[in-house]
């Protein structure tokens, strides 16, 4: 048995929400206040239906004027439920609990057969509305009315809530009306806190030893067992037990209880809890010592609190109506022990084992790297639409191919090989930068700090993609509800050097759209993606950004000296950037340094567009080829000492480098 679908109206970040469930493994991951931990507690409500003023959707609230003047505001909940029931499973109490949230269906119709059983798929549906019980409205319009500021609102709202507010519950598809209790028992729901200790499972221990002990021939043996106890004590403790008979036995009437028939007879009896007997304790099995679990390290008991919840389920024949509600399981936890715990869940999710319904709220890219794709859900907070609203979706559902888009299953199954640790990260960004290399990696927050967008206040992802397949991670956000916006950074990829190794025209170059961005923009079209490529004559990111820092002296030659060949800097030294001295003092070379200068000089010289306001720009493409033959070897040692060199940067450690100009315009784009 398990949820299906959730529906949320006026409950904290949600206005009008819907969401779709997996009977097994949901991971819900998105950038910080998306809604995910108010997703868990709107399942929590089935079970623990405790609500405050500041729960309700402060948006809303803020509007009260214009909503709730004649209405008081409420809280609507709707749950969808799912469950598989065989003919011959006796042991079934989901059925029972279930009924009075059912539609009139015919059983009949919902039978199939299944490896020789018959199964019966039931639906019900749970409405939960939290309201203002309806003999206090009158009082509520009074109290609110001619009220012209919030908190004068808010603090009336407050009242109301906390004492004449009540839940209504109703079954969803009938319509007719249900009774709390009848609530409360259809899931065992299990909330376990970022912040939590061993609390948790100490109670579900105890309960699952209560339940033993209630049982009528269980109940029997123990108190026989207790009564051997007790015989047992009484031996070991004959001695003082002797003394105190003794000592109030010869009470003599001294206070009247001789004539009235009374005596002091001391004894004893084990009246210990059996439940309250049973520790979790944690053995070192390397030195044999055994601690408490409560003086181990916090790490390792949280990954030991999880695998109890979890493990616990499969001791409980016929009870398949557990939700387990993890909220940000890598609190304390390393990395390693995440990526272990989520491969284990993701496991017994595929293998039908888990035994209860799993939701998970998390910002780890250790976890998304594994849990798998079709587990994962995005959750994001628009709050630039009136009124702002939560959107999720299931990665699952993206990648379904459809007539529109058949290239979903070629980019899940690239994504499941290598959505890897770094590159989940993007899943909980607000926005994301995708970019070729190392390079661009590395220098992209030096770019944003200044152009004036803060990396660290952006909450920006920049993911390296390794190459040119931005195809198959833009299918993360082709088509998706949370409408994240993209950037993609990418190459030109232009040769400069014709088949006859010379420099070929700039129209060619500006006309010039390479293949593989011909192939992204034909094939994604949605407005929160965005391509930039270079513009200024460069062909990759190394020669662009020397383009446009050549003519700021000083940046240029540090750039250059970064990375030439050590043979090749006393030359530069001597002669600068002047292509004449170049060409009069290349013998000064040694051969294959000579060898490359020549052709990089000859591609000059022999250019096809020798128009005289061009010259500059070849001139400066020169060096820019040169640059690039040089950086191309070692890019990310490169950009490390871009960053890392202190005459790039001015007196108030600002950086002298200026940033190319597709890259700032896609900045600008991504953060408007």
């Amino acid at each position: 048995m398990f949820i299906s679908k959730i529906h949320i109206q006026n409950y904290r970040n949600f206005n009008d929400f819907y969401m779709d469930f997996h009977k097994g493994l949901n991971v819900i991951i998105g950038a910080n206040n998306s809604g995910k931990t108010g997703l868990l507690y709107a399942i929590k409500l089935l079970s623990d239906p405790a609500i405050s003023v500041d729960d309700f959707n402060k948006y809303n609230l803020l509007k009260y004027s214009e909503l709730y003047k004649e209405d008081a505001p409420s809280i609507v909940v709707e749950y969808s439920i799912e469950h598989t029931i065989t003919e011959d499973d006796a042991t079934d109490e989901s059925i029972i609990k279930l009924l009075p949230f059912m539609g009139i269906k015919d059983f009949s119709e919902s039978r199939v057969e299944h490896d020789g059983k018959a199964e019966y798929y039931i639906s019900a549906k749970i409405k939960a509305q939290y309201v203002l019980d309806a003999k206090y409205i009158d009082d509520y319009k009074k109290a609110v009315e001619g009220i012209t500021d919030f908190d004068k609102f808010y603090l009336q709202l407050k009242y109301f809530v906390a004492n004449h507010y009540n839940w209504i519950y109703t079954n969803g598809i009938s319509d007719t009306k249900a009774e709390s209790k009848e609530i409360k028992d259809i899931f065992d729901i299990r909330f376990i806190e970022a912040e939590r200790t061993s609390e948790e499972v100490r109670k579900e221990a105890k309960r699952e030893i209560d339940r033993f002990i209630k049982q009528p021939e269980n109940a029997a043996a123990l108190e026989e067992f207790k009564q051997e106890v007790s015989d047992d004590l009484k031996t070991q403790l004959s001695t003082p037990i002797n003394k105190l008979t003794e000592l109030f036995e010869n009470e003599n009437n001294d206070i009247g209880l001789k004539k009235g028939n009374v005596s002091i007879t001391p004894s004893i009896k084990a009246n210990l809890s059996i439940s309250d007997s049973y520790l979790t304790e944690v053995k070192d099995t390397k030195h044999e010592y055994i601690l408490p679990l409560r003086y181990n390290g916090l790490g390792y008991n949280n990954l030991i609190n999880i695998y109890m919840l979890i493990k616990l389920n499969e001791i409980q024949i016929g009870r398949d109506f557990r939700i387990l509600c993890l909220e940000e399981p890598e609190a304390h936890l390393h990395p390693a022990m995440q990526y272990k715990l989520f491969k284990y869940l993701r496991k017994l999710d595929k293998d039908d084992q888990l035994n209860q319904q799993i939701f998970v709220s998390t910002h780890s890219s250790n976890i998304s790297a594994v849990a798998g794709l079709d587990n994962m859900f995005m959750l994001a907070h628009n709050n630039d639409i009136n009124p702002p609203e939560c959107f999720q979706q299931s990665l699952e559902q993206l990648f379904i191919n459809t007539d529109t888009n058949q290239h979903k299953e070629e980019a899940k199954k690239h994504l499941t090989k290598f959505l890897d640790v770094t590159r989940s990260d993007m899943l909980f960004a607000d926005k994301v930068i995708m970019v070729e290399g190392i390079a661009e990696k590395l220098l992209m927050p030096m770019f944003m700090e200044s152009c004036g967008i803060p990396y660290e206040d952006n909450h920006i992802s920049i993911v390296e993609i390794g190459g040119k397949n931005f195809e198959h991670f833009i299918e993360l956000f082709n088509g998706n509800q949370v409408k994240k916006k993209v950037l993609c950074i990418t190459d030109r990829d232009f040769s400069w050097l014709t088949e006859e190794e010379v420099f070929d025209s700039k129209c060619n170059y500006d006309s010039f759209v390479p293949t593989h961005i011909n192939k992204l923009n034909k094939r994604f079209d949605f407005e929160e993606l965005k391509l930039v490529t270079q513009k200024e004559g460069g062909k990759t990111f190394e020669d662009e950004l020397f383009f446009v820092n050549i003519n700021n002296i000083d940046v240029a030659q540090e750039l250059f000296k970064i990375s030439i060949s050590d043979s090749l800097k006393p030359f530069f030294e001597k002669n600068g950037f002047d292509l004449q001295k170049w060409f009069e003092q290349k013998d000064e070379l040694h051969q294959a340094t000579k060898k490359l200068v020549e052709r990089h000089l000859n591609a000059f010289f022999e250019r096809e567009d020798k128009e005289a306001n061009l010259t500059e720009f070849y001139r400066n493409l020169c060096f820019s080829e040169l640059f690039l033959h040089y950086a191309g070897q070692r890019k990310g040692d490169i950009a490390l000492q871009i960053l890392t060199n202190p005459k790039l940067y001015d007196e108030n450690e600002k950086s002298k480098v200026t940033v190319p100009g597709y890259i700032k315009e896609g900045l600008e784009w991504l953060i408007q």
